[in-house]
Protein backbone atom coordinates (compact mmCIF):
# COMPACT_ATOMS: atom_id res chain seq x y z
CA UNK A 1 0.00 0.00 0.00
CA UNK A 2 1.03 3.04 -1.11
CA UNK A 3 1.92 6.15 1.49
CA UNK A 4 -1.16 8.38 -0.41
CA UNK A 5 -3.45 5.23 0.38
CA UNK A 6 -2.43 5.20 3.64
CA UNK A 7 -3.12 8.80 4.29
CA UNK A 8 -6.59 9.02 2.59
CA UNK A 9 -7.68 5.74 4.96
CA UNK A 10 -6.44 7.71 7.85
CA UNK A 11 -8.62 10.89 7.18
CA UNK A 12 -11.65 8.29 6.24
CA UNK A 13 -11.17 6.52 9.25
CA UNK A 14 -10.66 10.16 11.00
CA UNK A 15 -14.20 11.54 9.85
CA UNK A 16 -15.90 8.79 10.72
CA UNK A 17 -14.84 9.07 14.68
CA UNK A 18 -15.61 12.96 14.50
CA UNK A 19 -18.83 12.18 13.09
CA UNK A 20 -19.62 9.31 15.73
CA UNK A 21 -19.07 11.45 18.62
CA UNK A 22 -20.64 14.67 17.61
CA UNK A 23 -23.97 12.17 16.89
CA UNK A 24 -23.65 10.80 19.92
CA UNK A 25 -23.11 14.73 21.73
CA UNK A 26 -26.16 15.74 19.87
CA UNK A 27 -28.35 12.59 20.95
CA UNK A 28 -27.51 12.68 24.85
CA UNK A 29 -28.23 16.52 24.58
CA UNK A 30 -31.57 16.15 22.91
CA UNK A 31 -32.27 13.19 25.48
CA UNK A 32 -31.42 15.12 28.11
CA UNK A 33 -34.07 18.18 27.24
CA UNK A 34 -37.02 15.65 26.06
CA UNK A 35 -36.32 13.78 29.49
CA UNK A 36 -37.04 17.45 31.10
CA UNK A 37 -39.89 17.66 28.73
CA UNK A 38 -41.58 14.93 29.01
CA UNK A 39 -41.07 15.08 32.63
CA UNK A 40 -42.95 18.34 32.41
CA UNK A 41 -45.59 16.98 30.67
CA UNK A 42 -45.92 13.56 31.76
CA UNK A 43 -45.20 14.04 35.43
CA UNK A 44 -46.69 17.45 35.53
CA UNK A 45 -44.45 19.00 37.75
CA UNK A 46 -45.09 16.75 40.01
CA UNK A 47 -48.73 18.39 40.41
CA UNK A 48 -50.86 15.41 39.73
CA UNK A 49 -50.48 12.04 42.07
CA UNK A 50 -49.20 9.13 41.00
CA UNK A 51 -53.51 8.26 40.35
CA UNK A 52 -55.87 10.91 39.05
CA UNK A 53 -58.82 10.32 37.17
CA UNK A 54 -59.45 13.69 34.98
CA UNK A 55 -62.96 12.38 34.57
CA UNK A 56 -63.59 12.13 37.97
CA UNK A 57 -65.43 15.19 39.99
CA UNK A 58 -62.97 15.69 43.01
CA UNK A 59 -65.75 15.07 45.83
CA UNK A 60 -65.29 15.49 49.29
CA UNK A 61 -67.62 13.31 51.84
CA UNK A 62 -69.80 13.13 49.11
CA UNK A 63 -70.56 16.75 48.99
CA UNK A 64 -70.43 18.50 45.24
CA UNK A 65 -67.84 20.44 44.16
CA UNK A 66 -68.77 23.92 44.30
CA UNK A 67 -67.85 26.02 41.21
CA UNK A 68 -68.01 29.63 41.14
CA UNK A 69 -68.35 31.29 37.64
CA UNK A 70 -67.51 34.51 35.97
CA UNK A 71 -68.62 36.15 33.14
CA UNK A 72 -67.47 39.68 31.79
CA UNK A 73 -68.86 40.86 28.68
CA UNK A 74 -65.99 42.83 26.51
CA UNK A 75 -67.94 43.43 23.28
CA UNK A 76 -71.52 43.42 22.48
CA UNK A 77 -73.26 43.40 19.14
CA UNK A 78 -77.15 42.88 18.49
CA UNK A 79 -77.90 40.76 15.60
CA UNK A 80 -80.48 41.61 12.84
CA UNK A 81 -84.50 41.47 13.41
CA UNK A 82 -84.72 37.83 11.22
CA UNK A 83 -82.29 36.50 13.03
CA UNK A 84 -82.99 37.50 16.23
CA UNK A 85 -79.50 36.83 17.98
CA UNK A 86 -76.28 38.72 20.07
CA UNK A 87 -72.78 38.48 19.76
CA UNK A 88 -70.53 38.86 22.88
CA UNK A 89 -67.20 38.98 23.33
CA UNK A 90 -66.31 38.12 27.11
CA UNK A 91 -63.73 36.77 29.65
CA UNK A 92 -65.03 33.00 31.26
CA UNK A 93 -63.52 32.31 34.28
CA UNK A 94 -64.17 29.29 36.45
CA UNK A 95 -62.85 28.87 40.20
CA UNK A 96 -62.70 25.74 41.80
CA UNK A 97 -60.83 23.21 44.48
CA UNK A 98 -59.19 19.94 43.79
CA UNK A 99 -58.26 18.80 46.81
CA UNK A 100 -56.27 15.80 44.94
CA UNK A 101 -53.52 18.24 43.49
CA UNK A 102 -50.07 18.18 45.50
CA UNK A 103 -47.52 20.83 45.52
CA UNK A 104 -45.14 20.90 42.95
CA UNK A 105 -41.74 19.08 42.78
CA UNK A 106 -39.72 21.97 40.08
CA UNK A 107 -41.53 24.94 40.83
CA UNK A 108 -38.81 26.43 39.73
CA UNK A 109 -39.61 25.57 36.29
CA UNK A 110 -43.02 27.32 36.82
CA UNK A 111 -44.25 30.41 35.84
CA UNK A 112 -44.88 32.05 39.89
CA UNK A 113 -46.87 34.95 40.27
CA UNK A 114 -46.93 38.02 42.74
CA UNK A 115 -49.44 38.19 44.85
CA UNK A 116 -50.12 40.91 47.81
CA UNK A 117 -50.44 38.10 49.86
CA UNK A 118 -47.10 36.51 51.06
CA UNK A 119 -48.45 33.40 52.40
CA UNK A 120 -50.47 32.62 48.82
CA UNK A 121 -48.42 30.53 46.13
CA UNK A 122 -49.65 31.01 43.07
CA UNK A 123 -48.41 29.69 39.81
CA UNK A 124 -49.80 29.81 36.28
CA UNK A 125 -50.41 26.87 33.80
CA UNK A 126 -50.59 26.74 30.14
CA UNK A 127 -53.73 25.44 27.99
CA UNK A 128 -52.04 22.22 27.95
CA UNK A 129 -53.15 21.74 30.76
CA UNK A 130 -56.79 21.35 30.28
CA UNK A 131 -56.43 18.31 28.55
CA UNK A 132 -54.36 17.23 32.16
CA UNK A 133 -56.90 18.25 34.89
CA UNK A 134 -60.84 17.72 36.05
CA UNK A 135 -62.45 20.74 34.69
CA UNK A 136 -66.14 21.33 35.18
CA UNK A 137 -67.80 20.35 31.52
CA UNK A 138 -69.94 23.45 31.13
CA UNK A 139 -71.80 24.81 28.34
CA UNK A 140 -74.02 27.44 26.72
CA UNK A 141 -77.16 26.58 26.00
CA UNK A 142 -78.58 29.25 23.71
CA UNK A 143 -75.24 29.91 22.01
CA UNK A 144 -75.18 28.89 18.03
CA UNK A 145 -71.42 29.18 17.83
CA UNK A 146 -68.43 30.17 19.68
CA UNK A 147 -64.76 29.97 19.88
CA UNK A 148 -61.81 30.72 22.16
CA UNK A 149 -60.05 34.21 21.00
CA UNK A 150 -56.86 33.45 18.98
CA UNK A 151 -56.05 36.55 17.89
CA UNK A 152 -52.11 36.11 18.62
CA UNK A 153 -52.42 33.15 21.12
CA UNK A 154 -54.98 31.22 22.56
CA UNK A 155 -56.49 33.48 25.56
CA UNK A 156 -56.68 30.27 27.62
CA UNK A 157 -54.71 29.73 31.40
CA UNK A 158 -54.86 28.44 34.42
CA UNK A 159 -53.57 29.57 38.01
CA UNK A 160 -53.26 27.36 40.87
CA UNK A 161 -53.33 28.97 43.97
CA UNK A 162 -52.07 27.26 46.92
CA UNK A 163 -51.43 24.11 45.41
CA UNK A 164 -55.20 23.25 44.94
CA UNK A 165 -57.61 26.35 44.16
CA UNK A 166 -57.47 26.26 40.15
CA UNK A 167 -58.70 28.97 38.28
CA UNK A 168 -59.48 28.72 34.71
CA UNK A 169 -59.87 31.68 32.40
CA UNK A 170 -60.13 32.03 28.68
CA UNK A 171 -62.03 34.26 26.46
CA UNK A 172 -64.76 33.59 24.27
CA UNK A 173 -66.13 35.09 20.80
CA UNK A 174 -70.00 33.66 21.35
CA UNK A 175 -73.27 34.17 18.96
CA UNK A 176 -76.17 33.32 20.96
CA UNK A 177 -79.88 32.98 20.44
CA UNK A 178 -82.22 35.75 21.97
CA UNK A 179 -85.88 35.68 21.66
CA UNK A 180 -87.32 39.18 20.84
CA UNK A 181 -90.94 40.77 21.45
CA UNK A 182 -91.08 43.62 18.99
CA UNK A 183 -94.90 44.71 19.52
CA UNK A 184 -93.66 47.66 20.54
CA UNK A 185 -91.34 48.60 18.18
CA UNK A 186 -89.79 51.00 18.04
CA UNK A 187 -90.40 51.70 21.79
CA UNK A 188 -89.47 47.89 22.57
CA UNK A 189 -87.32 46.82 25.56
CA UNK A 190 -85.24 43.37 24.89
CA UNK A 191 -84.27 40.67 27.35
CA UNK A 192 -81.54 38.43 26.46
CA UNK A 193 -80.38 35.55 28.53
CA UNK A 194 -77.25 34.02 28.78
CA UNK A 195 -77.69 29.97 29.96
CA UNK A 196 -74.87 28.35 31.79
CA UNK A 197 -75.59 24.16 32.40
CA UNK A 198 -73.25 21.83 33.86
CA UNK A 199 -73.09 18.77 30.59
CA UNK A 200 -71.98 15.55 32.00
CA UNK A 201 -71.90 16.12 35.89
CA UNK A 202 -74.99 16.53 37.50
CA UNK A 203 -76.06 18.18 40.90
CA UNK A 204 -75.23 15.72 43.12
CA UNK A 205 -71.69 16.04 41.69
CA UNK A 206 -71.34 19.60 40.39
CA UNK A 207 -72.94 22.79 41.70
CA UNK A 208 -72.41 25.98 39.90
CA UNK A 209 -72.95 30.08 41.24
CA UNK A 210 -72.06 33.09 39.68
CA UNK A 211 -69.51 34.86 41.36
CA UNK A 212 -69.10 37.91 38.58
CA UNK A 213 -71.77 39.17 36.34
CA UNK A 214 -71.30 42.67 34.40
CA UNK A 215 -70.97 44.41 31.64
CA UNK A 216 -67.96 46.35 30.78
CA UNK A 217 -68.11 50.17 31.61
CA UNK A 218 -66.74 50.85 27.41
CA UNK A 219 -69.18 48.96 25.39
CA UNK A 220 -71.44 50.93 23.52
CA UNK A 221 -74.18 49.51 21.44
CA UNK A 222 -75.36 52.15 18.37
CA UNK A 223 -79.11 50.92 18.39
CA UNK A 224 -79.62 49.68 22.01
CA UNK A 225 -78.65 51.22 25.65
CA UNK A 226 -77.73 48.68 28.15
CA UNK A 227 -80.51 49.42 31.03
CA UNK A 228 -78.98 46.51 33.85
CA UNK A 229 -77.95 43.40 33.77
CA UNK A 230 -78.89 40.50 36.63
CA UNK A 231 -78.04 36.86 37.24
CA UNK A 232 -79.84 33.86 38.80
CA UNK A 233 -78.27 31.10 40.43
CA UNK A 234 -79.19 27.63 42.25
CA UNK A 235 -81.33 27.09 39.46
CA UNK A 236 -81.74 23.18 38.14
CA UNK A 237 -82.72 21.80 34.95
CA UNK A 238 -84.70 18.28 34.76
CA UNK A 239 -84.05 15.86 32.65
CA UNK A 240 -85.51 12.38 32.64
CA UNK A 241 -81.59 11.34 33.50
CA UNK A 242 -80.97 13.83 36.49
CA UNK A 243 -81.09 17.34 37.80
CA UNK A 244 -78.59 19.39 36.25
CA UNK A 245 -77.25 22.51 37.68
CA UNK A 246 -77.34 25.94 35.62
CA UNK A 247 -76.93 29.75 35.60
CA UNK A 248 -79.10 32.78 33.77
CA UNK A 249 -77.71 35.75 33.31
CA UNK A 250 -79.84 38.56 31.72
CA UNK A 251 -79.16 41.95 30.09
CA UNK A 252 -82.23 44.47 29.40
CA UNK A 253 -81.88 46.73 26.47
CA UNK A 254 -83.39 49.86 25.74
CA UNK A 255 -84.18 50.71 22.34
CA UNK A 256 -82.47 54.42 21.30
CA UNK A 257 -85.59 55.79 18.90
CA UNK A 258 -83.53 58.99 17.99
CA UNK A 259 -83.71 58.01 14.22
CA UNK A 260 -87.54 56.32 13.95
CA UNK A 261 -88.87 59.62 16.12
CA UNK A 262 -87.05 61.41 13.28
CA UNK A 263 -87.74 59.57 10.09
CA UNK A 264 -90.95 57.74 10.77
CA UNK A 265 -92.99 59.44 13.47
CA UNK A 266 -92.05 62.76 12.79
CA UNK A 267 -92.60 63.07 9.12
CA UNK A 268 -96.28 61.23 9.43
CA UNK A 269 -97.17 63.50 12.34
CA UNK A 270 -96.58 66.54 10.25
CA UNK A 271 -98.46 65.10 6.78
CA UNK A 272 -101.45 64.37 9.08
CA UNK A 273 -101.39 67.93 10.15
CA UNK A 274 -101.53 69.26 6.93
CA UNK A 275 -104.48 67.65 5.58
CA UNK A 276 -106.19 69.23 8.10
CA UNK A 277 -105.53 72.50 6.34
CA UNK A 278 -107.60 71.29 3.88
CA UNK A 279 -110.70 72.20 6.21
CA UNK A 280 -110.25 75.76 6.17
CA UNK A 281 -110.20 75.78 2.05
CA UNK A 282 -113.39 76.36 0.47
CA UNK A 283 -115.05 73.46 -0.80
CA UNK A 284 -115.28 74.54 -4.76
CA UNK A 285 -111.51 75.01 -4.74
CA UNK A 286 -111.91 71.01 -5.87
CA UNK A 287 -107.60 71.10 -6.79
CA UNK A 288 -106.80 71.99 -3.53
CA UNK A 289 -108.71 70.20 -1.31
CA UNK A 290 -108.12 66.76 -3.63
CA UNK A 291 -104.47 67.16 -4.20
CA UNK A 292 -103.92 67.75 -0.79
CA UNK A 293 -105.16 64.43 1.21
CA UNK A 294 -104.13 62.37 -2.02
CA UNK A 295 -100.50 63.61 -1.74
CA UNK A 296 -100.50 62.60 1.98
CA UNK A 297 -102.15 59.37 1.16
CA UNK A 298 -99.30 58.24 -1.06
CA UNK A 299 -96.75 59.50 1.56
CA UNK A 300 -97.92 57.91 3.99
CA UNK A 301 -98.81 54.07 2.20
CA UNK A 302 -95.29 54.48 0.99
CA UNK A 303 -93.67 54.45 4.27
CA UNK A 304 -95.84 51.93 5.70
CA UNK A 305 -94.24 49.54 2.63
CA UNK A 306 -91.12 50.44 3.33
CA UNK A 307 -91.57 49.01 6.61
CA UNK A 308 -88.23 48.02 9.17
CA UNK A 309 -89.86 44.66 9.99
CA UNK A 310 -90.93 41.62 8.52
CA UNK A 311 -92.39 40.02 11.21
CA UNK A 312 -96.10 38.01 11.81
CA UNK A 313 -97.72 40.52 13.76
CA UNK A 314 -98.81 44.02 14.08
CA UNK A 315 -96.37 46.40 16.19
CA UNK A 316 -96.67 50.02 17.52
CA UNK A 317 -94.96 51.98 14.60
CA UNK A 318 -97.77 49.80 11.83
CA UNK A 319 -100.09 50.92 14.78
CA UNK A 320 -98.87 54.48 13.96
CA UNK A 321 -98.40 54.53 10.09
CA UNK A 322 -102.42 53.04 9.71
CA UNK A 323 -103.94 55.35 12.19
CA UNK A 324 -102.30 58.40 10.20
CA UNK A 325 -103.11 56.94 6.99
CA UNK A 326 -106.81 56.44 8.35
CA UNK A 327 -107.15 60.49 9.22
CA UNK A 328 -105.41 61.26 5.92
CA UNK A 329 -108.43 59.10 4.09
CA UNK A 330 -111.27 59.87 6.26
CA UNK A 331 -110.11 63.93 5.17
CA UNK A 332 -110.18 62.82 1.36
CA UNK A 333 -113.81 61.30 2.62
CA UNK A 334 -115.28 64.30 4.41
CA UNK A 335 -113.93 66.34 1.19
CA UNK A 336 -116.30 63.59 -1.04
CA UNK A 337 -119.46 63.95 1.34
CA UNK A 338 -119.13 67.97 1.59
CA UNK A 339 -119.43 67.83 -1.98
CA UNK A 340 -122.36 65.64 -2.16
CA UNK A 341 -124.14 68.37 0.15
CA UNK A 342 -123.09 70.96 -2.44
CA UNK A 343 -124.61 68.89 -5.27
CA UNK A 344 -128.18 68.38 -3.04
CA UNK A 345 -128.26 71.97 -1.83
CA UNK A 346 -128.23 72.63 -5.48
CA UNK A 347 -130.97 70.28 -6.77
CA UNK A 348 -133.07 71.93 -3.80
CA UNK A 349 -132.39 75.68 -4.74
CA UNK A 350 -133.61 74.92 -8.64
CA UNK A 351 -136.83 72.70 -7.23
CA UNK A 352 -137.45 75.61 -4.65
CA UNK A 353 -136.45 78.53 -7.36
CA UNK A 354 -135.99 80.58 -4.34
CA UNK A 355 -132.63 82.94 -3.62
CA UNK A 356 -131.42 81.91 0.11
CA UNK A 357 -132.89 83.58 2.77
CA UNK A 358 -129.49 83.52 4.87
CA UNK A 359 -125.80 83.90 4.57
CA UNK A 360 -123.14 81.71 2.82
CA UNK A 361 -120.42 80.37 5.02
CA UNK A 362 -118.56 82.94 4.72
CA UNK A 363 -120.18 85.55 6.09
CA UNK A 364 -120.39 86.75 9.58
CA UNK A 365 -123.34 84.63 10.67
CA UNK A 366 -125.84 87.31 11.46
CA UNK A 367 -129.17 87.97 10.11
CA UNK A 368 -129.94 90.43 7.03
CA UNK A 369 -133.33 91.03 9.40
CA UNK A 370 -134.07 93.35 11.72
CA UNK A 371 -135.21 90.91 14.21
CA UNK A 372 -132.49 88.54 14.07
CA UNK A 373 -129.66 91.44 14.58
CA UNK A 374 -131.54 92.18 17.95
CA UNK A 375 -131.02 88.72 18.92
CA UNK A 376 -128.14 88.46 18.37
CA UNK A 377 -126.87 91.47 20.21
CA UNK A 378 -129.23 90.17 23.62
CA UNK A 379 -126.14 86.85 23.22
CA UNK A 380 -123.07 86.63 25.14
CA UNK A 381 -120.19 87.61 23.12
CA UNK A 382 -118.52 84.02 23.20
CA UNK A 383 -121.57 82.46 22.83
CA UNK A 384 -122.44 84.83 19.99
CA UNK A 385 -119.13 84.41 18.18
CA UNK A 386 -119.40 80.69 18.76
CA UNK A 387 -122.89 80.49 16.71
CA UNK A 388 -121.63 82.39 13.75
CA UNK A 389 -118.85 80.42 13.80
CA UNK A 390 -121.57 77.37 13.02
CA UNK A 391 -124.32 78.12 12.33
CA UNK A 392 -124.31 78.63 8.32
CA UNK A 393 -126.73 78.33 5.50
CA UNK A 394 -125.33 75.37 3.65
CA UNK A 395 -124.28 71.81 4.95
CA UNK A 396 -121.23 71.44 3.16
CA UNK A 397 -119.88 74.15 4.89
CA UNK A 398 -121.05 73.05 8.47
CA UNK A 399 -119.21 70.29 7.82
CA UNK A 400 -116.27 71.49 7.37
CA UNK A 401 -116.23 73.92 10.60
CA UNK A 402 -117.40 70.53 12.56
CA UNK A 403 -114.25 69.04 11.24
CA UNK A 404 -111.46 71.88 11.81
CA UNK A 405 -111.95 70.35 15.68
CA UNK A 406 -112.91 67.52 15.50
CA UNK A 407 -110.45 65.89 13.38
CA UNK A 408 -107.37 67.68 15.63
CA UNK A 409 -108.85 66.57 18.86
CA UNK A 410 -109.68 62.77 17.40
CA UNK A 411 -106.28 63.17 16.50
CA UNK A 412 -104.65 64.28 20.01
CA UNK A 413 -106.09 61.53 21.80
CA UNK A 414 -104.99 59.37 19.52
CA UNK A 415 -101.39 60.30 19.93
CA UNK A 416 -101.91 60.38 24.25
CA UNK A 417 -103.42 56.82 23.86
CA UNK A 418 -100.29 55.67 21.45
CA UNK A 419 -98.06 57.61 23.93
CA UNK A 420 -99.42 55.64 27.11
CA UNK A 421 -99.37 52.36 25.38
CA UNK A 422 -95.78 52.51 24.30
CA UNK A 423 -94.74 53.67 27.76
CA UNK A 424 -96.67 50.79 29.75
CA UNK A 425 -93.99 48.23 30.30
Amino acid sequence: MNPVSTVILLLLLLTIVVRNKINATNLNYINKHHSILKRSIDHDFGILPDVYHQNVAPMQDGHPVQVKVSVIILNLKIGSISTQDFDVDIFYHQHWNDYRLQPPTNIEAMTKMKTNDSNVVQYRLTDRWRNRLWIPNVYFRNAVSGSISNILTPTYYFTITNYTEVFMAVRLSLKLTCHMNFYKFPFDTQICYMNLTSTSDDANTMRLSWNIFRIGSHVDESEFTVIRVDHESNCLKQYRFGSYSCLYGSIVFKRNIGKYVIKRLVPSFIIVIITFIGFWIPTNISPARTALPITALLALITQQIQSDLNVSYVYALQIWNIVCIIFVFANLLEFAIALYMIHCDQELKSKKQDPPSTLTMWNDGKDNTGNGQQQQQHRPTLKRRMSQHFQTTTRHAQIDVYARYIFPLLFFLFILTFTLFVSIE
